[in-house]
């Protein structure tokens, strides 16, 4: 049963400019997501920390680099800030319900400090926790009660959340190391996890494509699409288009022109370009620049 006053999203669209920005209005956040015509996320990363936790409905499928990891419900996985993934939400139900923790950095790096631990387990790697870890210490009564802070007054709401993060830290660190073993992803792909660092140490260079990603993992084309699908949920295109439209975005709202940022971003095609930002986010990006109310410059 869904909580009161925990925010209720049905079919939000997740933008790459959405997921990359800081969090609005406090150091926690915590919503309820529930999936039905939108099955799956766009590639996207963001600077802070994010739970998340299927409740009811289908499983869910995560792509990290070149792993795939299902989480079946009533499993909590952690991702640490600043990893690019993406989600598919119907694997095993059409409707995915799921509670969804981000976590600023900062009262991250407080709550760290006021844990007394020096031993960062899960530094720049995602972390599941099985089922029935999740019920014995009652994360999901946990996640709960961080909804309910911010309608907490200052300073009061600052100090509850920081208590509230550090237990979240420390029920964890309890968790990982009383288990033997960390569930390892459900499959893995060496050439897929060199190819994604790849794109994503180089999406702005306007020739990189897949013929030339091919030659890079000394893999065919057709192979490397193949495979690179299985473990990304996405094309090599898509994922590539993904990356260069979350900088474009960023680059948008930094104060940039249109031209430039799509130039900066890789693309080579201007009329290419605007046809694609339209089909993903239902304006184009001259009326996305606007609503940022950014003063208008020469195109």
């Amino acid at each position: 049963m869904i909580i009161q006053k925990v925010p209720h999203y049905v079919d939000s669209l997740l933008t790459q400019e959405k997921a990359s920005s800081a969090l609005q209005g406090g150091d926690v956040a915590v919503a309820w997501y529930t999936n039905q015509l939108n099955s799956q996320s766009v590639v996207h990363s963001h600077p802070y920390y994010e739970l998340v936790l299927p409740v009811s409905g289908s499983s869910v499928r995560y792509s990290i680099g070149g792993s795939v990891y299902d989480l079946h419900l009533g499993e909590l996985i952690l991702f640490p800030g600043e990893m690019f993934h993406s989600g598919k939400f119907n694997i095993t139900a059409d409707t995915s319900e799921r509670l969804v923790v981000q976590i600023a950095p900062d009262i991250w790096d407080r709550a760290w400090v006021q844990s007394g631990l020096t031993d960062r387990l899960w530094q720049g790697e995602p972390v599941i926790l099985d089922a029935d870890s999740v019920i014995r210490w009652d994360f999901r009564g946990l996640l709960e009660r961080m909804a309910q802070t911010v309608y907490l007054d200052e300073p009061i709401r600052s100090a509850v959340q920081c208590c509230e993060v550090t237990e979240l830290i420390l029920l964890f660190c309890h968790v990982i190391h009383g288990r033997r073993a960390a569930p390892p992803p459900s499959a893995t792909s060496l050439l897929v996890a060199k190819a994604v660092a790849y794109l994503q140490a180089n999406y702005t260079d306007p020739q990189l494509n897949v013929a030339q990603l091919a030659r890079y993992t000394y893999t065919s084309r057709e192979h490397l699409s193949r495979v690179f699908k299985e473990y990304t949920l996405e094309s090599v295109h898509g994922y590539l288009t993904n990356l260069r439209m979350q900088h474009c975005r960023n680059a948008l709202a930094a104060g940039m022109s249109v031209l430039d940022a799509c130039s900066a971003s890789g693309f080579t095609n201007y009329s290419s370009f605007v046809k694609s930002f339209r089909a993903l986010y239902g304006i184009t990006p001259t009326e996305y620049r606007a609503q940022l109310r950014i003063p208008a410059t020469k195109e």
